[in-house]
Parts: C-alpha cells; sequence; structure tokens
C-alpha cells in the first residue's frame, strides 16, 4: 500500500508539474506519509521531480536563442551557488527541526503559487527597470530557497527575470526552467553525495513521476491550465492547513 501511495503521488506529481506546476506538494507530503524523515522527504521530493524539470528546459531551449550567453551564464553559475548554500544549510538542519518548520514553507509556497498570476503580471509592467545587480542577487537568494526547499521557486523565478530583465515571458519561462533544473540537479547531487536521499522509495517515484508527466503533457491536454491549477490550490491549502493543526495539535498535546 505504501508502495502504491508512493507511485501515485509520482504519477500525480508530475502530471502536476507539465500541467500547472506544484508537484513538490503532493510529492513530498506523501513521503512524509510513508515515514521518511522530513529532510530526506524534501531531499527525495527534489529527486523525483528532477527529470521532468530537465525535460521541459530542454523542450523551452529555443525561446533563449535571442538572449545574451554572458547574462545566461551568470545566472546559471549564480543558481548553483545558491543551491549549493541552500542544500547544505537543508543537511545541516535536524528532523525536528525542518519538520517544524514544514508548515510554515508549506504556506510561503502555496502563498506564492496563489500570487502568481499577479506576481507575473506585476512583473510585466515592471520590466523597465532593469538591473543586472537585482536579478543577480535576487536570483541567488530564490536558489537557496530553492536548494532549501524549492517548491514555487519557478514563480519567484519568471517574476524577478520579467521585472529585472529585458526578456519575453517565453524566453523567461526557458530560462527559469534551465536556472530551476540547475539548482535541483546540484541539490540532488548533494543530496545523494551525503546519503541524504531515499533511493528505495525515490528511484520508483521518479519513474512514475516521468510517467506522469508525459500524461500530463499529452492525454490530460483537455484539461486547462486554470483547472489544473486550482485543483493544486485547493489541494496545497489543505495540505498547509493540515499541517499547522497537526503541529498546533502536537505542542497542545
Amino acid at each position: 500500500m505504501t508502495l502504491l501511495l508512493l507511485l501515485l503521488a509520482g504519477l500525480a506529481g508530475g502530471a502536476a508539474n507539465a500541467l500547472a506546476g506544484g508537484g513538490t506538494f503532493i510529492v513530498f507530503p506523501a513521503l512524509l506519509l510513508a515515514g521518511v524523515a522530513s529532510v530526506k522527504a524534501n531531499a527525495t521530493a527534489s529527486l523525483v521531480m528532477l527529470p521532468g524539470g530537465i525535460v521541459s528546459a530542454w523542450i523551452y531551449r529555443g525561446s533563449l536563442v535571442d538572449q545574451p550567453r554572458r547574462t545566461m551564464a551568470q545566472l546559471v553559475v549564480i543558481s548553483l551557488a545558491g543551491s549549493l548554500v541552500g542544500s547544505y544549510l537543508l543537511l545541516r538542519t535536524a528532523n525536528a527541526t525542518f519538520s517544524s518548520l514544514v508548515p510554515w514553507l508549506l504556506l510561503v509556497a502555496a502563498s506564492v503559487f496563489t500570487a502568481a498570476p499577479r506576481l507575473r503580471s506585476a512583473a510585466s509592467h515592471a520590466a523597465g527597470h532593469k538591473s543586472l545587480v537585482g536579478l543577480l542577487i535576487g536570483q541567488f537568494a530564490i536558489a537557496v530557497y530553492g536548494g532549501y526547499f524549492g517548491a514555487g521557486m519557478g514563480v519567484l523565478m519568471l517574476a524577478l527575470f520579467l521585472a529585472a530583465a529585458s526578456m519575453t515571458v517565453q524566453s523567461a519561462s526557458g530560462l527559469r526552467l534551465i536556472c530551476a533544473t540547475a539548482v535541483n540537479l546540484l541539490a540532488v547531487a548533494n543530496f545523494a553525495l551525503r546519503g541524504a536521499l531515499d533511493w528505495q522509495w525515490g528511484i520508483p517515484m521518479l519513474m512514475a513521476g516521468i510517467v506522469g508527466g508525459y500524461l500530463g503533457a499529452s492525454v490530460f491536454r483537455r484539461l486547462s491550465e486554470k483547472t489544473a491549477r486550482n485543483t493544486i490550490l485547493v489541494y496545497a491549502w489543505s495540505l498547509t492547513l493540515w499541517f499547522f493543526a497537526r503541529a498546533w495539535l502536537g505542542h497542545s498535546a
């Protein structure tokens, strides 16, 4: 039953990412429910979501042909640096401490996911205010968050690129996927080297996530992004409230 639950979570997480993002909201809690320690569950969720990010980044590579190579290289390098810091901080966090942070991290991620359309709109209107320094500093901060937790990271990157760089939405989306994949790739490598991944559950979920991503991109194409996004939002907020309630009941007990 545990394996079936995790396979379904990997499948749903891959499909969710292909449709509207938010796969981490499904994969991470499923690993916690399966009894995986919170830090290892978070690290393993990054592994499960990695292949879909690589495929998406490859598909969007054509949208970056007009972007300056130097700026893209700087953003990738700063993303890797931030990921290294964030993943290191995660590995230095005790399971009990991280468990107490989980409701707050989910709250931040759910809020960012909820505000995504407004963030994109506001960022597009602010596109005239270009700043390379602001772009790199902002990207480093987002990458640190991504290496540590990651849910909602892509939304923040997209808003940053639209606001602080001269990019179209398509170019910003493509670069966001490449930078987010770089963050996850380095974080997963760091987690693997430190023995922080649960391979027993991670590999089957990873395979299910690949299948889910394919289904989300093809069979489920009839489901609109708005419908998928609203479904994930209801789930994300329900999950966040449940974690807060569980933490409150634990403290009161």
